[in-house]
């Protein structure tokens, strides 16, 4: 079954003058999800994070959170949502512990414990050092080690891991892992495709301020790819339970999807006349170069001739 839908946009859109930075945007995260935001700079990554915080006022349509509307309720919203933002700024004078303290305390200290035991024992972070003296990497890591300490039912991270090094990316993973067996909502952007693909339950694609996909990763997970030549040129009927289909022509072989179980396919390669076969998987990539790769198009945007 299904689970409930937490955060709710309907044609959500935001425009400065004729430039729309984000145009019709309706999409839900379900409870206890982890929902990735896929796209390059300038894609509205960002522009649905704020509208979804209340930080910023929408042109039309509307968002909410819990039920409760992100810009009429934005204090609500912001009380339910631990958020970390792409860009962040701390105050240099105060050591590490000095800002979890001052963060923690605009819940009243709840999850300081936690979030100075990420900052040590997960980030390595010296909690006694000035921030001035941390580098950006630094100041990401205690930031995230907040985030994740926050007792929140939702984390929004804006490019969680952009200024990390890999071995703490992969710990970053493993916290995003942490949140969702915990029951907590994860939304997060980013341009590390294998990261998103590691951890992520479903996947939006944004191109220009518009979403132009949604992926259910657990079944891309499970999509398979044939390249199968068939003795002749000519492929058999496909039977309609195998759930194959034609992707694309390569010369005399044939590219093909299967997303149905592997022993009813194994069972009809075994009898359909193959030349020669390879089977594989599909990484995400593959799937986001359809919408920014080099021949995709917008649908407002006439293809080129």
């Amino acid at each position: 079954m299904d689970r409930p839908p937490l955060i709710v946009s309907d044609g959500l859109t935001k425009a400065y003058g004729p430039t729309f930075a984000l145009r019709d945007l309706s999409m839900d995260v379900r409870q206890g999800e982890v929902y990735g935001l896929l796209g390059p700079n300038g894609s509205g990554k960002t522009t649905t994070i704020r509208l979804w915080l209340g930080l910023m006022r929408p042109t039309r349509g509307r968002a909410t959170i819990f039920g409760h509307d992100c810009w009429r309720g934005g204090l609500q919203v912001r009380r339910l949502v631990s958020y970390l933002p792409g860009e962040l700024r701390m105050p240099g004078s105060l050591s590490g512990l000095g800002v979890l303290k001052f963060l923690s305390g605009l819940r009243d200290g709840e999850g300081l414990d936690r979030a100075a035991a990420i900052a040590e024992r997960v980030m390595k972070l010296d909690l006694r050092r000035k921030v001035r003296k941390y580098s950006t990497g630094m100041k990401q890591k205690l930031a995230l080690a907040q985030a994740f300490a926050d007792p929140v039912d939702v984390l929004i991270l804006d490019e969680p891991t952009s200024a990390l090094d890999p071995s703490a990316r992969l710990d970053v993973m493993n916290l995003i892992r942490e949140a969702k067996a915990q029951g907590q909502t994860v939304v997060f952007s980013g341009h590390v495709l294998s990261e998103i693909e590691a951890v992520c339950d479903r996947v939006a694609i944004l191109r220009r301020g518009r979403l132009v996909h949604v992926e259910d990763m657990h079944a891309r997970r499970r999509l398979r790819m044939l390249l199968v030549r068939f003795a002749g040129g000519a492929a058999p009927p496909f039977p309609e339970e195998l759930g194959l289909s034609v992707r694309k022509t390569e010369g005399p072989a044939l590219l093909l999807e299967h997303r149905g179980e592997l022993a009813p396919l194994l069972r009809w390669l075994a009898t359909a006349p193959v030349e020669d076969l390879a089977i594989g998987t599909e990484d995400l990539h593959s799937l986001y170069n359809q919408f920014h790769g080099a021949e995709a198009v917008d649908e407002d945007e006439e293809p080129a001739r």
